[in-house]
C-alpha cells in the first residue's frame, strides 16, 4: 500500500508538473532575452496609431565593462492624436486652458534606460516622456530591491511614490517601448508581466498581465512571409480575464526569437511597432547617438532626415 501510494503520487507529479515543462519549455527570462538582444543589439521600428504612421522608435542593447547590461530606447511620435490617446487628467496638464483637444496633434518623445546586473536581474530603470512644447516632461524612476520595485513618478509639481512586489520570475515592461527579442517560445507557454504605463492613473501605474503563446501565424515582413508565434497579453485571470477578452497587447515573434510586430492598446487607440530592416535601423542609430549625447536636439529634424529610409 505504501509503495502504491508513492507510485500514484509520483505519477501525478510527473504528469502534471514535470512533463508539461519538458514539453513546452521554460518561458522567457531576463537572462535569455538579454543574451538574444546582445547578439542583435540594434533594432529600429516604424510606429503606427490606428493604422496611421506617426513616428519611429529605436532599441539599443549594450553590455558594459562591469558586467551590467543597459537597454536604451527612444520612441518619437510626430502626430499623436491627443483626444484619442491621452486620458482626460493628462490632457489638462498638456494643453493650455480653453484649447479643444480634438484639434490638437502632439509630438511625444519617450527616452528609456533599463539596467540589469551581471546576473541579468533588473536593477533600475528610468523613463522620460516629453510633449514639446506644452510639457517639460513626465519623469519615472524605478529601483529593484529585494523582491520589490520602488517607483517614483513626477510631472510638474506632482510627485508620486509607489512600492510594490516584484516576483522573481515575473518580467517588467513599459507599454510605450517595443520588445526586440523573445526567444525560446513554444505553444502553450505562459508567464506574468508587470507593465508600467505612463498614461495610467498615477496612483496605479503598474498592472499585472498574463502572456501566453497561443498559436503559429504567417505574416508578411520586409517583402517576405514568415511563420511567427503569436504572444497575447491579457489581464491576469484573477481579475476576471478570459481567453475571449480583448488582448491588451500582441507580439508576432519568429521562431528564432525576433519580434517582427508588436501591438499595444492605449485607451481607445492601437499603437503598432513594426520592425525595420537592418539598414534602416543603422540610419536611426546614428541619429539616436546624437540625441542621447546632446541635451538640445530637434526630434522633428531627425524625423525629416530619416524620412527617405524609414520604410523597410
Amino acid at each position: 500500500m505504501v509503495v502504491a501510494t508513492w507510485v500514484t503520487a509520483m505519477s501525478w507529479l510527473v504528469a502534471y508538473k514535470v512533463l508539461p515543462s519538458l514539453r513546452i519549455g521554460q518561458p522567457p527570462s531576463y537572462q535569455s532575452i538579454l543574451q538574444s538582444q546582445r547578439e542583435d543589439p540594434l533594432v529600429g521600428w516604424r510606429v503606427l496609431c490606428n493604422e496611421r504612421e506617426i513616428g519611429w522608435a529605436l532599441s539599443l542593447t549594450k553590455q558594459l565593462a562591469d558586467g551590467m547590461t543597459r537597454v536604451d530606447s527612444l520612441v518619437f511620435l510626430e502626430r499623436l492624436p491627443l483626444e484619442e490617446l491621452l486620458p482626460k487628467w493628462l490632457q489638462g496638464l498638456v494643453l493650455p486652458r480653453g484649447v479643444d483637444p480634438g484639434e490638437i496633434h502632439l509630438q511625444m518623445e519617450v527616452r528609456s534606460e533599463v539596467m540589469f546586473d551581471p546576473l541579468s536581474r533588473l536593477s533600475w530603470f528610468s523613463s522620460n516622456i516629453r510633449f514639446p512644447p506644452f510639457l517639460d516632461g513626465i519623469r519615472v524612476r524605478g529601483k529593484a530591491d529585494e523582491g520589490r520595485l520602488h517607483l517614483a513618478v513626477s510631472y510638474g509639481e506632482f510627485s508620486q511614490h509607489v512600492d510594490f512586489p516584484l516576483p522573481r520570475h515575473s518580467l517588467f515592461g513599459e507599454t510605450s517601448s517595443p520588445q526586440p527579442k523573445l526567444p525560446g517560445l513554444r505553444e502553450g507557454q505562459k508567464w506574468t508581466v508587470q507593465v508600467y504605463s505612463p498614461f495610467a492613473n498615477p496612483s496605479q501605474p503598474v498592472e499585472i498581465l498574463e502572456a501566453r503563446v497561443e498559436k503559429m501565424e504567417l505574416i508578411s515582413w520586409n517583402g517576405k512571409t514568415y511563420p511567427t508565434w503569436v504572444v497575447v497579453y491579457r489581464s491576469e485571470p484573477g481579475k476576471g480575464a478570459s481567453r475571449t477578452q480583448t488582448p491588451r497587447g500582441t507580439l508576432w515573434v519568429r521562431p528564432d526569437g525576433t519580434v517582427l510586430r508588436q501591438e499595444a492598446t492605449l485607451l481607445d487607440s492601437k499603437v503598432t511597432f513594426i520592425r525595420l530592416a537592418d539598414q534602416s535601423a543603422a540610419v536611426l542609430a546614428a541619429r539616436f547617438r546624437e540625441l542621447t549625447q546632446a541635451e538640445a536636439g530637434s526630434p522633428r529634424t531627425a524625423l525629416e532626415e530619416l524620412e527617405p529610409s524609414r520604410n523597410p
